[in-house]
């Protein structure tokens, strides 16, 4: 087996509770928003050995040599990995890494993660940080935290009390206007042989549309289509959700058209475990995006914060110049 390696740089995770809290965060607290916070809730200092940096705003414009359209330009390109973390040190860095990384570690034995120095870049228009200020002002969990009322546009709670508000910080973060994207996914046999399937997704995330008012939201988080385009036997299903933000009161409305029956019909199984689309039981509805849809089949347990590997500001991969080879 020839080697893989990951582009992981460190970062901070937290990690999930049941407890609901209804109240919205006091004045006092949103001040900290921008201020020794950043302006999503997050910590702004360096940790302690400063191998994360503070965060100082983000990358807010394109490096140089960017091109409207292109790929994007890789600003780290000349930097290299701090450490190989294999299956002979797993051991020495296994405080952080994820169950997954480490059950990948043993399992595969050539498999290998490049570390490289972390780099804070993420960053999200003002409107998003002003809306964040004024809907944690407001924003309160649903009956049971199965949704969120009186919010709009920013992050919900941006000083989490429980795991389940950081579910919801996770189901409403910024993630762009609209996107589309064309994305392949493969189901393997244990003998490694797959088929690629391809979609053509294009989503509308309404809660983050500018001059968005709440009563033009009508409960809804995002409208999302997705198309099947290969292989040739499943080529013409298309699946249409709209995301609901109390989907307990109002549970996502879905709909698939299947070529074969030339028929549109409703289809309430999108939802919780149920198999993805075209995943041979592989994956589940909520899997897609680490978790979406309804919360309350879970129990949420917020157990504080964590130092882990992520993989991050990953240009390498997305650059059309990358080759199989040069990430080994």
């Amino acid at each position: 087996m020839r080697s893989h390696s990951s582009k992981v740089f460190t970062g901070l995770v937290g990690v999930l509770t049941a407890t609901v809290l209804l109240a919205a965060a006091p004045p006092q607290e949103i001040s900290r928003l921008g201020a020794d916070l950043t302006p999503l809730g997050g910590e702004k200092a360096a940790n302690a050995d400063g191998s994360i940096p503070a965060w100082d705003g983000g990358l807010t414009q394109p490096p140089a040599g960017y091109v409207a359209g292109k790929h994007y330009v890789d600003p780290f390109a000349a930097e290299k990995p701090v450490v190989t973390i294999n299956a002979a040190n797993v051991a020495q860095y296994a405080g952080k890494l994820s169950a997954g990384h480490q059950a990948m570690l043993k399992a595969y034995p050539t498999f290998k993660m490049n570390v490289y120095p972390s780099h804070r870049t993420a960053a999200v228009p003002q409107r998003i940080y002003d809306a964040t200020k004024k809907t944690a002002a407001t924003a309160t969990l649903a009956e049971g935290g199965n949704g969120v009322d009186n919010a709009l546009g920013g992050v919900p709670f941006p000083f989490p009390k429980s795991g389940v508000e950081v579910i919801w910080n996770h189901m409403l973060r910024f993630r762009g206007e609209i996107a589309v994207r064309w994305v392949a996914q493969a189901a393997p046999t244990r003998g490694g042989q797959y088929t690629l399937v391809q979609f053509d997704e294009e989503t509308m995330f309404l809660y983050h549309l500018p001059n968005m008012a709440a009563d033009a939201l009508r409960n809804r988080i995002l409208l999302f289509k997705q198309a099947v385009i290969a292989p040739a036997r499943l080529a013409g299903g298309i699946l249409l959700v709209h995301e609901t933000m109390n989907q307990i009161k109002q549970p996502r409305d879905a709909w698939l058209y299947n070529p074969g029956q030339r028929r549109v019909r409703r289809a309430p199984q999108v939802a919780y475990d149920n198999p993805g689309t075209a995943s041979d039981n592989m994956r589940t509805s909520d899997q897609l995006d680490m978790f979406n849809g309804a919360p309350d089949k879970y129990e949420w347990k917020l157990v504080g914060k964590q130092e882990i590997y992520v993989p991050y500001n990953s240009y390498r991969l997305q650059n059309p110049a990358t080759k199989y080879k040069d990430i080994l």
